[in-house]
């Protein structure tokens, strides 16, 4: 690489049916643009050329053009679980490479006991009690009254349903997850009581790693249902900024519990952002229920109805992962 040309960082996409929308229509590539012009481009695609180049495109304008280059690291953003092959195949061709997020990571995370019990292991409070053997099910929601039965490696609220004192027994050891044609195993986590007047309050709290590597958080993003317990932006929950909801000591809790569990699960350099869902009791106070090792959204709903206030911010979200990730490569050749 000579000294005018970019650093060239992978972005790990799936190969989307028909065409891909044009680079300004999505954030990320629009956060390619201003990357550009700060000396690092985006190439984004999922698989390799026998020499190790990545085959994709970078965006120019509003338009996709085809290359293919040898990236100095890779983020990965491929949600590929109907794919997993051609995904198995992506990674092995990143062999060598810094990887943000890191495959450890997006898997303990992706693991709901695991990630439970590294947090509980390194002194994280604020985690509702979570039951994994089902023959002890009947009476952990003896215990609790109310709980959520989940699959142990779900997201997005797949799979996922408020059970209560009086559930006909036995409850399902199993549960159908995001994988393809593959039940999880199930588990069962103590319902923690919502805010008088609703089904559920749930915050999501995307933190970042800024290019110095410090965790920090983006305006965290309050789902509200009246109706459904799950409280899901797929399955219809109103979203709202947390901060306009919650009192200022309960939203500072959120977002300071929300870091502390970033710092014990990303201590890799290369963990660069994570999606921390938290549910907020009667009481307003916040508890860890799951955390994303590949967040979506990036306050995408915020910013489209008030793009004044969170335009900025969600255009940012966007960039930031990449720049820390760009810096890392730098820091590494100097």
């Amino acid at each position: 690489m000579g000294a005018a040309d970019p650093l060239v960082i992978g972005v790990l996409v799936p190969t989307l049916a028909g065409e891909p929308p044009p680079p300004t229509s999505t954030p990320l590539g629009r956060a390619a643009a201003t990357l550009r012009e700060e000396g690092v481009a985006l190439l984004f695609g999922h698989t390799w050329a026998e020499d190790g180049a990545l085959q994709g495109v970078f965006a120019q304008g509003d338009r996709w053009v085809p290359a293919q280059a040898r990236p100095a690291a890779l983020y990965d953003r491929a949600p590929m679980l109907g794919q997993a092959a051609a995904y198995a195949a992506a990674i092995r061709g990143a062999a060598g490479l810094r990887i943000g997020n890191p495959p450890a990571l997006r898997a303990l995370c992706q693991d709901k006991l695991a990630c439970q019990q590294a947090l509980d292991a390194a002194g994280v409070g604020g985690l509702p009690p979570v039951e994994d053997e089902p023959a002890a099910f009947s009476a952990r929601l003896e215990e609790w009254g109310a709980a959520f039965l989940k699959p142990r490696f779900g997201s997005r609220g797949v799979g996922v349903r408020r059970v209560a004192r009086g559930e006909p027994d036995p409850l399902p050891a199993t549960l159908p997850g995001l994988r393809p044609g593959q039940d999880d195993p199930a588990l069962l986590q103590f319902a923690v009581p919502p805010p008088a007047g609703d089904a559920g309050w749930s915050v999501r709290v995307l933190c970042q790693r800024a290019p110095t590597g410090r965790w920090i958080t983006t305006p965290a993003v309050l789902r509200r249902s009246a109706v459904d317990p799950v409280v899901n932006a797929a399955r219809g929950a109103v979203l709202e900024p947390a901060a306009d909801r919650l009192s200022d000591p309960d939203h500072r809790f959120a977002l300071g519990l929300a870091l502390t569990a970033c710092e014990v699960l990303g201590a890799d350099p290369a963990a660069l952002e994570l999606g921390v869902d938290l549910v907020i009791d009667r009481d307003g106070q916040a508890w860890i229920v799951e955390v994303n090792g590949r967040p979506d959204g990036r306050l995408t709903g915020l910013a489209a109805a008030d793009p004044d206030r969170f335009g900025a911010a969600a255009a940012e979200a966007a960039a930031r992962p990449l720049r820390r990730l760009a810096a890392l490569c730098r820091a590494a050749h100097t």
